[in-house]
């Protein structure tokens, strides 16, 4: 009899529960990794996940901070009546997505959410259900910024010391100027900006300003834009660099290459992204160099013309001179004299070097020493450095202006 007594009351109390609403509730994370092995700041996209069997007044979720992640809430939460192993409930999702600050073992959360229940009785009750922490095992960031047959020997010490990482799925860079920077007008200051976008990432995740610093150049900065868009796949950032160039002397220059390194979570690889380098300088540079005889047609043509009648003039008044002894050893220095004083090889020697062809520079400036006997070492030494370019694939960085300096010079 006791027996008895003891089930119809344990049957009582649960009965009583269920009117009063203690049914089945639950809250958990749910992650979706897009791969097996977690790379820190790589993002995971995650839903938080409640299933309630009783309607719903009022609610509040509360997530607690979490010292190994940075997350970002992507849309509103859903509410919304499923049927589960046949029997209805209310569920709760509000995706996440969140990125592992360290290496190791990270936990997310707990949540916390505050309800309150209608009963089967139509009354209201407060009801606390709690998802316990997302434990996730993190890999470190790959220490070498750039993955590729030569490591990190095509970046400079200071972008291997200062180089930025970080993860994304997809990364794109954008460029625009004020006006063409290679063709400014003098005095005039061109804008440049890059638009960065990076998917998968949250705006303070992608780099600061790339610093560009040249002494042959005055820049201006303005403050770094950030941006960020939600959607369903993650987020997408969006980082603005605007630097103001003004030149300061007419010469042109080259502003180099800049390497953004950053961990592909497609091919789970470093991956990198450039912003090309770009060449910047005033108008009136070319035209000074016209005004100076240099580059102009006609000035050049003229200049030639006035040197050819008069070394052929003189070339003449010695021949007349001294026809009856063109013989012996005059004769011969005779013929070095109207080698050395011939314009040809110098003038195929300067538009050689003008047009940047290495194989003519190379032909016209054996030409020019045969003539003048002129084998100096320094000229010698300029001219193996002509052949290393040529032959040993440096031609593209070759300064041939330079060269020709150097080489008439004999220096």
């Amino acid at each position: 009899m006791v027996r008895l007594a003891l089930l119809i009351l344990s049957l009582s109390v649960c009965a009583a529960q269920a009117e009063e609403g203690l049914g089945e509730k639950t809250l958990s994370f749910v992650p979706h990794p897009t791969s097996s092995s977690i790379i820190q700041g790589e993002m995971v996209l995650t839903t938080l996940r409640g299933i309630y069997d009783r309607k719903i007044a009022l609610e509040k979720m509360t997530l607690s901070p979490s010292a190994d992640f940075d997350w970002i809430q992507l849309g509103p939460d859903r509410w919304r009546e499923e049927r589960i192993e046949g029997r209805a409930f209310l569920t709760f999702e509000r995706p996440l997505a969140i990125f592992p600050k360290h290496g190791g073992l990270s936990n997310f959360g707990p949540a916390e959410h505050d309800l309150t229940i209608i009963t089967a009785a139509g009354d209201r009750q407060p009801m606390t259900v709690k998802a316990q922490p997302l434990t996730l095992s993190v890999s470190p960031m790959p220490e070498e910024p750039i993955d590729s047959p030569h490591g990190m020997h095509g970046l400079t010490p200071y972008e291997r010391e200062t180089a930025w990482r970080f993860a994304s799925s997809r990364v794109e860079a954008e460029e625009s100027f004020s006006a063409d920077p290679s063709a400014l007008k003098d005095g005039e200051t061109v804008t440049r900006t890059v638009t960065l976008r990076a998917w998968g990432v949250l705006p303070e995740m992608l780099p600061p300003r790339p610093a560009i610093d040249e002494e042959w150049l005055i820049t201006f900065t303005t403050p770094t834009e950030r941006r960020l868009e939600r959607t369903p796949q993650g987020p997408v950032a969006t980082v603005v660099w605007r630097w103001s160039f003004r030149p300061e002397t007419g010469e042109p220059g080259v502003i180099r290459a800049i390497p953004i390194p950053f961990f592909n979570t497609l091919t789970r690889e470093m991956d990198r992204i450039e912003i090309p380098a770009m060449s910047i300088g005033y108008a009136s540079f070319a035209s000074s160099q016209i005004q100076g005889g240099e580059t102009s047609p006609a000035s050049r043509w003229g200049t030639v013309l006035a040197l050819l009648l008069g070394m052929g003039g003189g070339l003449a008044l010695l021949g007349r001179s001294y026809a009856p002894e063109r013989t012996g050893a005059f004769g011969a220095a005779w013929a070095r004299l109207r080698r050395r004083l011939a314009p040809g090889p110098f003038l195929r020697l300067r538009a050689a070097a003008r047009g940047g062809d290495l194989l003519a520079l190379r032909g016209a400036a054996e030409a020019w020493l045969s003539a003048r006997e002129a084998q100096s070492p320094a000229r010698l030494a300029r001219l193996e450095s002509l052949d290393r370019a040529i032959y040993g694939g440096g031609a593209e960085n070759f300064d041939a202006s330079a060269f020709l300096k150097g080489f008439l010079r004999g220096r």
